[in-house]
């Protein structure tokens, strides 16, 4: 009888056994009451997990679509604006740009390397052309997290009138963000990773300056359409046919995550983040992150020498049942990546650290047997205070 799979890739992530459940109930009306409830609870949810008090925009769509969107409804051909291009998603913002036919002034990192807020300052010290600044609040491709709260204070006190645009596809949920109390002007996300659905919604909150681009911008729009999202979702409908299902699923997942709080969610998986870290470590391994810029939400591993992914990989999914991630681009087949965002709990980490474990060494990798978990188990015997 085959055990269950671990989806430990950056992901789409484990889908708990309550919202899919929640998938499989029949589908109403998109155009009555009962969608209209389902509408509302999931807007007034979502302004809860984003920790905002402005419209939350949610489009059938993937994250990709929603960080298009954020490029056709807020400029005009010919716009400048910043990029942080620290990773294969990060970049993804400057291409979309530069496609719609926008000026793209890049801040290019290592990959496996973080931002702070005195290089963005620095890049925009001058220019004020630059309409905006995009980044990652995670960037999943290297297991590196970027310090918003700092970058946007900074902005802020520079005076610069560039808006901050956040891609939080791969944190929210996952870890602390907070929209309005850090003055962020553009949030980005989707339903795949941290709130533990399938893919197929992009989210999109925007504050007033943001919405101010909008009323002047040139580009051509008609589904991602911010001005026509905002107006039917205040009707508590959409433009055009919803994803039903996947509200079913977003109204039980928000009911899941605020069950547990979301500050709680937060620390835990900071908590099996650390957990993860210090397996790696007792087995030999390195990160691919810069010392304290690693993610809570994915932890990206050299691979040591001699060791095919390929081979790491299989032996994983075919004896273990757990899935992980590859290198991506440059990163290919000189990192594995181990996705802990969404529904993971301390006791899994166990499984999935050992898994690893046994299956570097049945790829002939020399390691402690025990190793992985026994660090692991260090760890997290160490309870946190209470708050």
């Amino acid at each position: 009888m085959e055990g269950r799979q671990y989806l430990q890739v950056p992901g789409p992530t484990n889908i708990p056994d309550r919202i899919l459940r929640s998938l499989s109930q029949p589908l109403i009306n998109h155009r009555g009451p009962e969608f209209s409830a389902l509408v509302e609870a999931c807007l007034h949810g979502l302004q809860r997990i984003f920790r905002t008090s402005r419209d939350v925009l949610i489009f059938p769509g993937s994250g990709s679509g929603a960080l298009e969107s954020v490029i056709a409804n807020l400029f005009s051909p010919g716009d400048r604006i910043a990029a942080v291009s620290m990773g294969l998603f990060s970049e993804r913002m400057a291409v979309i740009a530069e496609k719609h036919g926008l000026v793209v002034r890049r801040l290019a990192k290592e990959w496996g390397q973080s931002v702070g807020a005195g290089e963005i300052v620095r890049m925009l010290e001058g220019d004020r052309q630059i309409r905006a600044v995009c980044l990652p609040q995670n960037e999943t491709t290297s297991g590196v997290v970027t310090d918003v709260r700092s970058i946007a204070r900074e902005l802020r006190e520079s005076g610069h009138p560039a808006l901050l645009i956040v891609d939080a596809i791969s944190s929210l949920a996952c870890m602390p963000l907070e929209t309005d109390a850090w003055g962020i002007d553009v949030v980005v996300s989707a339903s795949q990773k941290g709130l533990m659905l399938p893919p197929g919604l992009g989210l999109v909150t925007l504050g007033p300056r943001a919405w101010q681009m909008a009323e002047a911008s040139t580009m051509a729009r008609w589904y991602w359409d911010y001005g026509a999202m905002q107006k039917r979702l205040r009707d508590r409908q959409f433009p055009y046919t919803p994803a039903t299902t996947l509200l079913f699923g977003l109204r039980e997942s928000i009911a899941l995550l605020e069950e547990e709080g979301l500050e709680k969610v937060w620390r835990r998986h900071s908590r099996i983040a650390g957990a993860v870290r210090s397996g790696v470590a007792a087995m030999g391994l390195s990160l691919l992150a810069e010392r304290g810029c690693e993610s809570d939400a994915i932890t990206a591993v050299r691979m040591p020498d001699g060791i095919p992914y390929a081979r790491l990989a299989e032996i994983l999914r075919a004896t273990y049942r757990v899935i992980i991630g590859e290198g991506l681009e440059r990163l290919r087949d000189r990192i594995f990546r181990i996705g802990h965002m969404g529904a993971i709990h301390e006791p899994e980490v166990f499984a999935v650290m050992g898994s690893v474990e046994l299956a570097l060494h049945e790829a002939g990798f020399r390691v402690e047997p025990g190793s992985a978990n026994a660090a692991v188990g260090r760890f997290l015997a160490v309870k946190p205070q209470p708050e």
